[in-house]
């Protein structure tokens, strides 16, 4: 199943990219969980392309570039450079219209042919400090 995981994986980048309904009612079961997903967002494919429209909204020009990926079981891994512009409110941070530049990893699982669950991790403090709403400062030695 492994290859078949990968390349359903692969997939769910036309639902982020290009924002695809068609993509996301093949490719997502209808009980799909987003486990990213702040509570009360609706799961299913419709759920995840909502997600996806929503970064869309915050951000222009959002693309999801694949670096690497590999699979096992009914796991598939994807590493990926999000870039875009924020102009849009994001959690709270009103546009600012800076870039971002981050590295993200995505693993689903697959079952029946469909993916089914979506955990997600992100350079959350390094795309805090492109926005200015942090800053980061290299840590002191110790002594």
């Amino acid at each position: 199943m492994s290859n078949d995981a990968l390349a359903l994986a692969t997939e769910m980048g036309k639902v982020f990219n290009d924002l695809d309904e068609e993509a996301a009612l093949t490719y997502i079961g209808a009980e799909f969980v987003d486990h990213e997903a702040p509570p009360g967002t609706p799961g299913g494919p419709l759920g995840y392309l909502g997600t996806a429209r929503w970064v869309h909204s915050a951000f222009e020009g959002a693309k999801w570039e694949h670096l690497d990926s590999f699979a096992e079981g009914d796991r598939a891994v994807l590493r990926l450079r999000f870039t875009g512009r924020h102009v849009g409110d994001f959690l709270g941070i009103e546009p600012t219209q800076r870039p971002v530049d981050v590295e993200q990893t995505h693993i689903y699982r697959v079952e029946n042919g469909l993916v089914v669950e979506h955990w997600g991790y992100r350079q959350d403090l390094l795309m805090l400090s492109q926005l200015g709403a942090i800053t980061l400062q290299a840590p002191t030695p110790a002594a």
